[in-house]
């Protein structure tokens, strides 16, 4: 009976092992498809930039803080949108690429500025959507992300 028993125990450990490994391999492919695609769209966001020779310019004020905007619209559908503003000792930078109204990434960032002083990075993050859903995001730095109460799906 103890061999039975040992017998099934094996076989029981054996069937979680696998399951474990199976759920390992749909986890591994799947940080392989967000990869992919954050690789796909930093290429054809830089592939796009590169062509933006003739920007739309305008400086708006939006609640009090002067914005400067740069928008390039290409031929084919896809546009990026570039803001800047500097407000104390902060300089912030946005940008939001589109392919047929659609956004497909945006990166933001805060970076210490003092009159006078170097820029230092502080905070930036990148957001990579497909079909309206925010697939990735990454973060470096001290910033928004730290925030309990942030909700990164505001950048649409």
């Amino acid at each position: 009976m103890t061999a039975c028993e040992s017998q099934k125990s094996n076989s029981t450990e054996n069937k979680i092992a696998e399951s474990e490994i199976e759920e390992q391999k749909v986890q591994l492919t799947e940080r392989e498809k967000e990869e992919k695609l954050r690789e796909q769209i930093n290429t054809e966001y830089l592939a796009e930039l590169s062509k933006c020779s003739q920007n739309k310019i305008a400086v708006t004020d939006f609640n009090g803080k002067t914005e400067f905007w740069k928008i390039c619209e290409t031929e084919n559908g896809k546009r990026i949108i570039q803001i800047e503003s500097h407000e104390k000792t902060d300089f912030y930078e946005e940008v939001y690429y589109e392919k047929n109204g659609e956004l497909i990434y945006a990166e933001e960032s805060i970076k210490y500025m003092p009159i006078n002083h170097y820029i230092l990075q502080t905070w930036t993050c990148q957001f990579y959507a497909e079909k309206g859903k925010l697939i990735s995001l990454m973060s470096l730095g001290h910033g928004k992300t730290e925030d309990d109460e942030w909700n990164p799906e505001i950048i649409f």
